[in-house]
């Protein structure tokens, strides 16, 4: 009897470590699986219009603005909070926005174009003036009419998770009675994507949407006095990482017309490290949010009328010290790499709204 028993363990042995080493596969091979790719963004770009048909049946959809009023009158409604409810997984191969701009009920839509912005609310348990926003996506309102965009917003997946707070914000100055239109109705969807995750293992907010005065050289009221630069630890076991760099340039009729219809270029420093981009947008014209009323077809610094704000992703990977501190700053100057110097200033300042985060891919 003892020698069969003896005979027995060896195959009962193996057996258990053949199902241990295949649940070991399992988790592993999950673990390192590609995402899906469910919906193809890069071939929308740079327009990015909404799909024709409709989303799967196995995507999670949350509607984050429900058609909200954005109007400036009796009522500031240039700013908008809705609490959402995301789900409370983080695990999703891609995660993509639809932001759709319609004209109010009975009324026009604004007749100018008008920056706009999504913002996540990272610490809403604090205090509201002391809220850090972090930019999800850059908008510029067409002339009149109504557009509808669908970005991928992969990366940021981590973020929504659960209850969070969301911020819409647009620059209008017109509402209910106004004869230059009555303003804009919102709708922001995310579309949550099933499979293995897409998103960045880690986003580190160095700016929220910033907005900074160009055209003065002066030490106490030039760029480099309106930003500070910033410390952040990159974790030991970062593979990649890529900074999101948004910038957009307004206000004309300064010196070189800056900061809309001047080129301008975008430093981000990384330890001293420089990397520049000139986000001019020369194909306006070609935007199929069309037609359009004023000078929609013009190039811009940045933006085209009626159009995501693409924005640029950056490798920043070998730049930086692993496992420590480094030090992120920025800087504007003209394309060819002087100071911009507003020698002939209208009434409002030439200016850019930037923000900057970091994707930390393990």
């Amino acid at each position: 009897m003892r020698r069969g028993i003896l005979i027995l363990l060896p195959l009962v042995l193996l057996l258990f470590l053949g199902t241990c080493s295949e649940t070991d596969d399992d988790s592993d091979s999950e673990a390192d699986q590609e995402p899906i790719i469910w919906y193809d963004f890069s071939a929308q770009a740079p327009w990015y219009e909404c799909p024709e048909e409709n989303f799967p049946d196995d995507a999670t959809i949350v509607t984050a603005f429900d058609q909200s009023y954005h109007y400036y009158g009796a009522e500031n409604r240039r700013e908008i909070l809705e609490m959402v409810d995301f789900p409370q997984t983080n695990n999703w191969s891609q995660v993509g926005l639809m932001l759709k701009l319609e004209c109010p009920e009975g009324g026009e839509c604004d007749n100018w174009d008008r920056s706009g912005s999504i913002q996540l609310v990272l610490n809403p348990a604090d205090d509201e003036q002391n809220w850090e926003y972090l930019e999800i996506v850059r908008h510029i309102t067409p002339y009149r009419v109504g557009m509808c965009q669908f970005i991928d917003v992969t990366p940021l997946a981590s973020l929504f998770v659960g209850q969070q707070f969301l911020n819409s914000w647009i620059d209008t100055w017109v509402g209910p009675g106004s004869p230059y239109g009555e303003g804009w109705r919102l709708t922001v969807q995310f579309v949550f994507y099933p499979g293995p995750s897409g998103a960045a293992d880690q986003v580190i907010n160095i700016w929220g949407r910033k907005n900074i005065v160009v055209g003065y050289i002066e030490e106490d009221n030039n760029v480099d006095s309106q930003i500070d630069p910033v410390t952040v630890t990159i974790p030991a076991e970062a593979a990649k990482v890529e900074a999101r760099l948004i910038t957009t340039g307004h206000s004309f009729g300064n010196t070189y017309n800056c900061a809309e219809f001047c080129q301008m270029r975008q430093d981000v420093l990384v330890n001293n490290e420089l990397y520049s981009v000139n986000p001019w947008r020369d194909d306006c014209e070609d935007n199929p949010v069309k037609p359009q009323y004023g000078t929609w077809r013009y190039d811009r610094n940045g933006w085209c009328p009626g159009a995501i704000v693409v924005g640029h992703i950056i490798d920043v990977t070998s730049a930086l010290t692993l496992g420590d501190d480094n030090v992120i700053d920025f800087d504007i100057r003209l394309a060819n790499g002087e100071e911009y110097h507003n020698t002939d200033p209208v009434d409002l300042d030439p200016y850019e709204l930037i923000s900057l985060q970091l994707y930390v891919y393990q």
